[in-house]
């Protein structure tokens, strides 16, 4: 049986494309004169500290704080990178679109749901957490997709869902093909393993159950079986209740994208299944010079987390 690659993830960022690993991340940005330039820097997750910080939906929970902080951080660097013309935006003003969006978020997702469902179900003449819970499930979906897809079909937004999906072809490539002596340890060049994960990459598909958009389905999902059993009749009371469980959901997604992506199966096709479908609209098939960044950063990313160089 074939030795299985070691899991690396990603974040599509500014005319560029971060990779993470468990003990480092590593980042590739096409500078507007055309050359990469690249950051590494120590990133260890949570998981890595062992103890609490393994246990699961623990884990999950403090994964998704780390990574967003992580996102934010390579998010703000690569726009200096890549619009040096132009005046950076600071980590400050990036905290406040942050928190910004993040009400925004609670919002639509979190209390809009909470105060519509009852109006719903009285005119369905319908009552009950499970019925007030599934409600609130469909108009979170309802939204979530009308979101994405509002987004996605924004033109400034285009060049960065290639480099999404850029991201995911080049993971593909290397979970198919890191036994190949181009990017073993023993034979480990830089400029091979690049051009290999590329050439490679063009062939994947852009789609993988191990993306972010994914986990935010699972997370409306996961809300959904979390908050039939804390329903609180008053609607103010619902929403606190439901923010407040939120590391809970994140913990409970984190885990249930983790099962689905290692297991196969009709069952395990139908969870990954929505979450696959979402990524049509977050993703777009990215070019050759686009995949060439992507892979720079995974074997930056290999480089580093081997100890190699």
């Amino acid at each position: 049986m074939a030795e299985r690659a070691p899991s690396y993830g990603g974040q599509a960022v500014i005319e560029g494309v971060v990779m993470r690993g468990p003990r480092f991340a590593a980042m590739s940005v096409r500078a507007p004169d055309g050359e990469i330039v690249t950051l590494v820097k120590k990133a260890e997750m949570p998981s890595q500290r062992g103890g609490v910080f393994r246990w699961p939906i623990v884990r999950g929970a403090l994964s998704f704080i780390d990574s967003l902080s992580l996102g934010i951080e390579m998010l703000v660097k690569s726009a200096e990178i890549s619009m040096p013309e132009q005046e950076a935006p600071s980590k400050a003003s990036v905290n406040i679109a942050v928190a910004a969006g993040g009400l925004i978020a609670v919002g639509l997702f979190v209390a809009l749901p909470a105060y519509a469902a009852p109006f719903i179900l009285n005119a369905l003449r319908l009552s009950g957490r499970v019925y007030t819970s599934l409600v609130e499930l469909m108009l979170r979906i309802t939204l979530l997709v009308g979101y994405i897809s509002a987004v996605s079909r924004m033109k400034d937004i285009q060049r960065v869902l290639q480099y999404h999906g850029a991201e995911h072809q080049v993971i593909w490539a290397w979970e198919n093909h890191h036994g190949d002596p181009e990017v073993s340890r023993e034979n480990w060049n830089r400029e091979a393993a690049v051009s290999l994960l590329a050439s490679k990459a063009a062939g994947y598909s852009r789609l993988h159950p191990r993306c972010g958009t994914s986990f935010l389905f699972l997370v409306a999902l996961c809300s959904w079986f979390v908050f039939i059993f804390v329903s609180p009749p008053n609607v103010i009371d619902r929403i606190i209740v439901r923010l407040l469980l939120m590391p809970l959901v994140a913990g409970l997604s984190y885990e249930a994208l983790k099962a689905s992506a290692g297991h196969e199966g009709i069952i395990w096709e139908i969870i990954r299944a929505p979450g696959i479908g979402l990524q049509k609209l977050t993703t777009r098939t990215p070019d050759a010079s686009q995949l060439e960044v992507a892979a720079n950063s995974l074997a930056l990313l290999i480089e580093a987390e081997r100890g190699v160089s």
